[in-house]
């Protein structure tokens, strides 16, 4: 089974799936492959691989979208920053911020970016990074702070090297989707792939609540 997946999705939400899957499927060896969103929709149009997941819809016939996911955006910023006192941060509070982004095209990104113009804030950008590890680390060393998926730093938070602090916005969510060719041949392992990724989805749904 081939997967091509963007950066967040591979590494901090399908290692929970593949487990259970290879579990079931000693036998099936998975190649999975890190690319930008736009690759992987082109690698799926081109049936190079077997699924691909991306944080939008890529708006072509030929294939299909399934979302399976919403996960929380949540800001991040290093345990002294006076955001930490907030139960919760509002459009407003980052007026004027440094703010460290994701670079442009990804779903993190555009998130944001739609935020800061539905609010008209000014805000400051001091670093654009290519991922999801490099935001933390310059958050970490308090360069400004970031809008990230929840799952993406539970084990900093849980090492107290970072804090996630809420924000009010209910829209300020990162969506991911599932996608395959129209033509592509759904064999028996890669339905159960499929199955298993909507368990996982509900379940992991179920614990945000």
């Amino acid at each position: 089974v081939k997967i091509h997946t963007t950066e967040s999705f591979g590494a901090y939400y399908l290692p929970s799936i593949i487990s259970p899957f290879k579990k079931s499927n000693p036998h099936i060896q998975v190649t999975v492959d890190i690319l930008p969103t736009k690759q992987v929709g082109e690698n799926t149009i081109e049936l190079n691989n077997n699924l691909g997941f991306v944080s939008y819809p890529i708006e072509d016939k030929r294939l299909i979208n399934r979302k399976v996911l919403e996960d929380r955006l949540v800001l991040i910023s290093n345990p002294s920053h006076p955001f930490t006192r907030k139960n919760y941060i509002e459009a407003k509070d980052l007026e004027g911020e440094s703010i460290i982004m994701h670079d442009k095209g990804s779903g993190t990104q555009i998130a944001i970016d739609k935020f800061i113009r539905k609010n008209n804030l000014s805000v400051f950008i001091p670093l654009v990074l290519s991922n999801a590890e490099s935001i933390k680390r310059m958050v970490e060393q308090g360069l400004g702070v970031s809008i990230i998926s929840q799952k993406v730093v539970s084990e900093e938070i849980q090492m107290g090297k970072l804090e996630a602090i809420p924000l009010s916005d209910p829209s300020m969510k990162r969506k991911f989707y599932m996608i395959h060719h129209r033509d592509r041949y759904i064999s028996e392992s890669l339905q159960s792939l499929i199955e298993i990724v909507y368990r996982w989805a509900s379940e992991y749904i179920k614990g945000l609540s």
